[in-house]
């Protein structure tokens, strides 16, 4: 009998690291920062308000979030400039879920590997998503160093569309889509 249970109980184990094996990672999305005004100037518009205090926590608290990242200026200040917005657009969702915002810097004084060694960390050890909110006119960079396998992607209109959201599973882009926000975002 007691081999009967030793046996069992093998079989339970590998069973269960099969599956952990087989298991599929985690998705994250990526957002850019929330409407701003033109001309450069600080801050976001009412609508990119809206939009961050409203939408966002509403569509992001359903996909199980555990994690947020965004953008900090770089080193020597000439990086990063929509990153306050960034913040700004990621903080009413941190706040709604309880969550600190973790960063990563921008440009040539910064660590490229940043974002991708965050992001895999954290999906590593937990079975949450996590969420990127990101300098909007960075987005290429931010593509990069954190890995995307982006064939396929029109990067300017995920930089150009607030409402756009990039679902990647395991470094490769497997969605793209609108936020869907009433009154917020047009027909597509």
């Amino acid at each position: 009998m007691a081999s009967f249970f030793g046996s069992l109980f093998v079989f339970v184990c590998l069973a269960a690291t099969a599956m952990a094996a087989t298991a599929p990672a985690p998705p994250y999305y990526i957002i850019t920062n929330a409407e701003t005004p033109s001309l450069n100037r600080p801050g976001l518009t009412p609508v990119g308000k809206k939009r961050a205090e409203d939408c966002i926590p509403a569509v992001f608290s359903q996909l199980n979030i555990g994690f947020i990242l965004s953008c900090k200026v770089d080193k020597d200040g000439e990086e990063g400039l929509g990153c306050p917005v960034a913040n700004e657009t990621a903080t009413p969702l941190a706040q709604a879920l309880g969550l600190n915002i973790t960063y990563c810097g921008t440009g040539e004084e910064s660590n490229d590997d940043c974002v991708h060694d965050k992001i895999h960390a954290f999906l590593k050890a937990s079975n949450q998503s996590a969420l990127v909110v990101w300098d909007a006119t960075d987005m290429d960079s931010l593509l990069e160093n954190a890995d995307v396998n982006d064939a396929g992607l029109d990067e300017d209109s995920l930089g150009t569309h607030a409402d756009l959201i990039l679902t990647v599973v395991s470094g490769k882009r497997v969605g793209q889509s609108s936020m869907n926000c009433t009154r917020l975002d047009g027909p597509a």
